[in-house]
């Protein structure tokens, strides 16, 4: 269970309201501080948006190119979901800091 780096309280992070469309940070329901998650965690996004570019694009091919591309297409699909299985079981919270 994910924890508010400045008050221990439980946080579910589908049920906090975001703030706005732009803003990269929740804030606890229990203390009212800001807080985001870890900077591997935002890592770990960024590739699993990359590996799931390489599965679209593998999808792609199998629909216009044929059969040839299924097996590519299946193994980047797992290989996605282990990465998103990964990433939330590392997924850290830590208090946010405001750059000026």
């Amino acid at each position: 269970m994910l924890k508010c780096p400045h008050c221990a309280h439980s946080i579910v992070l589908n049920e906090l309201p975001h703030p706005s469309l732009f803003a990269n940070y929740r804030v606890c329901p229990s203390c009212q501080e800001l807080f985001t998650i870890d900077k591997d965690t935002k890592y770990r996004q960024v590739f699993s948006l990359v590996v799931a570019l390489v599965s679209l694009i593998f999808t792609l091919l199998l629909y216009f190119e044929g059969n040839e591309w299924l097996i590519q297409a299946i193994i980047s699909y797992i290989i996605l979901g282990l990465i998103v299985y990964r990433g939330n079981k590392q997924l850290y919270l830590v208090p946010y800091q405001k750059q000026e």
